[in-house]
């Protein structure tokens, strides 16, 4: 009996435990993406909205806060996905930029490539910048829910 007393303690303090974790995560505010910092290099990226619809859907632009400082420049990337009737319109773009240190926007073409179309609504979009100065190299992400407008 004082077995089975001590299990039911502890799953107790297990749920709570989570509980808790779930509460904090979910009510916590969140705060601005962590740009990648080492040896000299900063890069960072941030997905901004709304996205501008193109061609009937056939792509998306989509708008990037860029900050980095790589002598070499930086590639950015960008996924857009979107809930399009029964299915999923996906979408892809890149770009090589410049680096300036001070924060730039940049647009960037995500073509559709999954075989349906973008509509006005909201999306999923991910961005990474990928670079490199003479120590290391890195990269940092943000992803956020947009509007895609006309």
């Amino acid at each position: 009996m004082r077995r089975t007393g001590l299990r039911a303690k502890l799953a107790t303090a297990a749920a709570v435990a989570i509980l808790a974790g779930a509460s904090f995560a979910l009510f916590a505010p969140s705060g601005p993406a962590v740009a990648f910092s080492s040896g000299g290099l900063f890069l960072d990226v941030q997905v901004e909205s709304p996205a501008r619809l193109v061609s009937r859907g056939a792509a998306v632009d989509v708008t990037l806060e860029v900050t980095c400082n790589s002598p070499f420049g930086a590639d950015v990337f960008v996924t857009v996905t979107q809930r399009s009737g029964s299915g999923v319109a996906q979408g892809f773009g890149s770009e090589s930029v410049g680096c300036t240190g001070s924060g730039e926007q940049v647009v960037i073409r995500a073509h559709e490539f999954g075989g349906k179309p973008f509509k006005q609504g909201t999306a999923v979009a991910s961005a990474e910048i990928f670079g490199c100065n003479n120590v290391t190299c890195g990269s940092e992400t943000d992803s956020e829910v947009i509007d895609i407008r006309r």
